[in-house]
């Protein structure tokens, strides 16, 4: 059932990604769908009945799925900030962020 609520979350930020035309939303989205895939690692790397590699601590959760969600969740933040960077580079420079405007702009042809 969670797998199943992770999975929905991560497409709802795909869709945000594919839909929004605003540079922040899509960034926004694009942190949703990041959330999606790490709660999905996590709801899969809790399940109980296998041995963990701590020997002194049988309770203990497996280490490798918690340190590759930690890399990932540093890695996704530090994501989002470079695009809201760059978001913001091109607000101040073409003072819009909608990648409509941006597209009409430039010149180029509108989907």
């Amino acid at each position: 059932m969670l797998e199943r609520l992770s999975l929905m979350v991560v497409l709802v930020g795909l869709l945000g990604v594919l839909v929004n035309r605003d540079l922040i939303k899509k960034i926004i989205s694009l942190d949703i769908m990041g959330t999606g895939v790490v709660s999905f690692f996590v709801i899969v790397s809790r399940k109980q009945g296998k041995d963990v590699p701590i020997p002194f601590h049988p309770g203990a959760a497996d280490p490798v799925p918690q340190a590759l969600i930690i890399t990932s969740i540093v890695i996704g933040f530090a994501t989002v900030a470079l695009l809201v960077t760059v978001a913001s580079v091109i607000s101040s420079k073409y003072s819009s962020i909608s990648s409509e405007k941006l597209d009409r702009d430039r010149g180029g042809e509108k989907e």
